[in-house]
């Protein structure tokens, strides 16, 4: 299902306190799960990505993703974690990936149809 919003519409507001709290815990449940580790999680609004992992495997998290679907927000959380085993889009990336986030290629397409959320 394709998710379309007119430009006159305004997405809700999103706390950036409830964000944290919310992204923080199930990033912490998945990294658990999947024997992850990783520093520092920071909380932004950024307009171009929803999340991105540092060389010292410091997660920075778009608060937008709580416009997003559980399965995806768990696809994007579980992305940046393989990050901290593996630091490009190689295919052994996106194997890795696989192993933790099954149908990881059809919800990055489907991701792309929620893009006017970053905005």
């Amino acid at each position: 299902m394709n998710v379309r919003i007119e430009k006159s519409q305004a997405l809700p507001d999103i706390d950036r306190e409830d964000a944290r709290r919310i992204l923080n815990q199930r990033l912490g449940e998945l990294a658990a799960e999947h024997d992850f580790k990783y520093g520092k999680v920071s909380i932004r609004r950024q307009k171009t990505r929803w999340g991105s992992c540092s060389s010292q495997n410091n997660i920075s998290l778009n608060q937008n993703l709580l416009h997003l679907t559980d399965e995806l927000i768990d696809y994007v959380l579980l992305h940046e974690l393989t990050h901290t085993r593996v630091k490009d889009h190689s295919p052994n990336f996106w194997n890795e990936l696989e192993t933790v986030c099954p149908d990881a290629k059809e919800k990055r397409r489907l991701l792309k149809t929620y893009s006017y959320c970053l905005v």
